[in-house]
């Protein structure tokens, strides 16, 4: 009788750890996905630096343009329609880790990788 209990409670405990953790990463669905985003932009910006010494924002902004996301578990999926929202928060970030440095070149901003 105590054995059936038990395995009741374990069904219990282990059910409602599970819709507890699907709840929370529906939650967080959206936070994923623009995290993947940049993850995936950052790794194109960065492979496009071993093919060329220096980008524009011009160049960087049309490599980023159509770049889409998703996650495995979602059928949800982020694509980069308008490059300008982006590139301001990626060249800020790629900046203060360290990955590209800036120059400044016939009076105008490039970026070179590090």
């Amino acid at each position: 009788m105590i054995n059936i209990v038990f395995k009741i409670l374990l069904v219990a405990v282990t059910f409602a750890f599970l819709l507890s953790w699907g709840y929370i990463k529906q939650q967080r669905k959206n936070e994923e996905l623009l995290n993947n985003l940049y993850k995936k932009i950052e790794n194109k910006v960065m492979n496009e630096f071993k093919k060329k010494e220096k980008l524009t924002i011009k160049d960087i902004e049309n490599l980023i343009k159509g770049t889409k996301a998703s996650l495995f578990w979602s059928k949800n999926k982020i694509t980069v329609t308008d490059p300008r929202i982006f590139i301001k928060n990626l060249i800020k970030d790629m900046l203060s880790k360290g990955l590209i440095i800036e120059v400044v070149d016939n009076n105008s901003r490039v970026y070179k990788a590090r």
